[in-house]
């Protein structure tokens, strides 16, 4: 299989079509695995129990052995050690069962590299769990009711990152080299590809049938306020949780975009400062966290 490179695009190209052109050139992310595609039907659906997920989980060896190691890290804290997986479904619940079989397919996308210059495949992988982590934190201080969708959101922001480094790994380091500080990681991408890294992720997450909440949060979280649809506020969440892993330093290229968010977007989210100043004071907290999560789950 050809890797496609940067003499790949031309102006004539729009970016759906150089997008679905990569998509089809990566096979093994052409749809989910078999178990995860079970384990998010089977927690979306209200008529199922936790036998049905327990089954469904159980097919996946390696999967049950990374919930196991998941639940009885420092990471949920629980009192005494779990060593029955239905128990551990019980406890933790569907959603989050199902984030931790998200999280661990995820984690494979992720391929040994060196990396380039100051970026590593390693730090990308860690931003994307805190963004999730800080993600989750902002939705419940936000008062929304589903906190474990905005950990997922956050999960999956740059999906399209992983995929461009791997399959378009030169024009991917001309990206690096080529963004400053206070350059837009989009527009540069769009120069350099034709196309973005939230124009890759929408659509391979459309491709997985994961739904709209999340493809909407990945394909807007650099411009949230440019949506105005019904899942404006995950964006929002997604986007302000990136915005403050950048300012820790926690970036997914090391090349943090700490530009302020619009006043908007707090007005959006209903968080007025003493709410701001309470996940801020709780964010190193929720990173360490984070890192727990990242190494658990890898």
């Amino acid at each position: 299989m050809s890797t496609p490179t940067a003499a790949t695009r031309t102006s004539a190209q729009p970016a759906d079509v150089l997008v679905k052109r990569l998509f089809s050139r990566i096979g093994e992310v052409s749809s989910l695995p078999a178990v995860a595609m079970r384990i998010i039907e089977v927690a979306g659906d209200g008529r199922t129990g936790a036998q049905d997920l327990l089954e469904a989980v159980s097919f996946d060896t390696a999967l049950a052995t990374r919930i196991m190691r998941t639940v009885n890290s420092s990471y949920y804290a629980l009192q005494n050690k779990v060593a029955d997986l239905k128990l551990a479904i019980t406890l933790l619940g569907f959603k989050e069962i199902r984030n931790l079989a998200m999280t661990a397919y995820v984690a494979q996308l992720f391929k040994r590299g060196r990396g380039h210059g100051s970026y590593t495949r390693e730090g990308l992988w860690n931003h994307m769990i805190a963004v999730g982590s800080v993600a989750r934190v902002i939705s419940n201080e936000c008062g929304h009711d589903a906190p474990r969708e905005a950990y997922l959101a956050g999960l999956l922001h740059d999906l399209g990152l992983i995929l461009i480094d791997q399959y378009l790994n030169q024009p991917f380091c001309q990206v690096i080299d080529t963004l400053q500080e206070d350059q837009s990681l989009c527009d540069v991408e769009q120069e350099v590809l034709g196309f973005d890294h939230t124009q890759l992720g929408d659509y391979v997450a459309g491709r997985w049938n994961l739904p709209a909440h999340l493809t909407i949060a990945i394909r807007h979280h650099h411009a949230p306020l440019e949506y105005t649809g019904e899942h404006r506020e995950l964006a929002c969440v997604v986007a302000l949780a990136d915005f403050f892993c950048n300012m820790k330093g926690v970036s997914a290229l090391n090349k943090a975009d700490t530009r302020m968010p619009p006043a908007e977007l707090f007005d959006v989210l209903r968080l007025d400062k003493s709410k701001v100043a309470k996940v801020w004071d709780g964010l190193d907290e929720t990173l360490q966290s984070a890192n727990i999560m990242a190494l658990v789950g890898s």
